[in-house]
């Protein structure tokens, strides 16, 4: 009885469906590009590291590697087979670095980027990702998302300059910029703040909300996107 139940927690280990952690051997990046439904959570501020959570088979099939001063995330080349992804079973990779200068997220994935921070940082998502980021400080930030993913940001910026296409949303509100420039071009809202100047441009029927006090410019464009810019003041395209 005793040698029946060693076996069945053998198999049970064994099997598909097991957690398992991984951790990788990698050089020194700045730069960081995620392709694939990954959850991705990313320190600034430690020695590199990466490591892996999940289902054995699916950790089997992820790839980390640095290329050139870039990170990538990646499914391997026989991604996850027939049997994909269940619900709530999704790699976890949990990364850190001394210095990051861009993100990029490609797919379903969510990348969370914990004290960003330099003189220019890039971020872009592509796809129906979300890159959500705290303790963000930049002199200069350039951030866009493209498809129907989400740009999720908190922190500080002395300039920001935020784009949306499509049903892409950006939720910025708790990003306190001192110049802001924001594009939006489809059916996606945007939350932003400024506290000196906002340039907002809406292409499309997206509603954008500025919070503060700025000095605003709103762009003609050939959409009919509600924007509220500042203390009330606002305007339909």
């Amino acid at each position: 009885m005793r040698r029946a139940f060693l076996a069945l927690i053998l198999l049970a280990a064994a099997a598909p469906g097991a957690a398992a952690e991984r951790s990788y051997t990698i050089g020194s990046f700045d730069r960081v590009r995620v392709s694939g439904p990954f959850e991705v959570r990313l320190t600034v501020g430690g020695s590199p590291r990466a490591r892996a959570e999940g289902e054995r088979d699916l950790i089997d099939q992820v790839q980390v590697r640095v290329d050139g001063n870039t990170l990538v995330v990646a499914m391997g080349t026989n991604g996850w087979g027939e049997r994909g992804a269940t619900s709530g079973s999704v790699p976890v990779v949990t990364l850190s670095t001394p210095r990051l200068r861009s993100a990029f997220l490609n797919g379903g994935g969510r990348l969370t980027i914990a004290n960003m921070e330099g003189q220019a940082l890039d971020l872009a998502v592509t796809g129906s990702g979300t890159i959500a980021t705290t303790g963000l400080d930049a002199r200069q930030l350039d951030a866009q998302v493209i498809g129907t993913g989400a740009l999720r940001l908190a922190g500080t910026a002395a300039k920001a300059r935020l784009s949306s296409n499509g049903p892409a949303t950006i939720d910025a509100a708790a990003l306190a910029v001192d110049d802001l420039v924001v594009r939006t071009d489809g059916a996606g809202d945007a939350h932003v703040a400024a506290r000196y100047t906002a340039e907002v441009t809406a292409t499309g029927v997206g509603r954008v909300v500025v919070d503060g006090k700025p000095a605003c410019t709103i762009r003609p464009a050939r959409g009919h996107a509600p924007v509220v810019c500042g203390a009330g003041n606002s305007q339909v395209n």
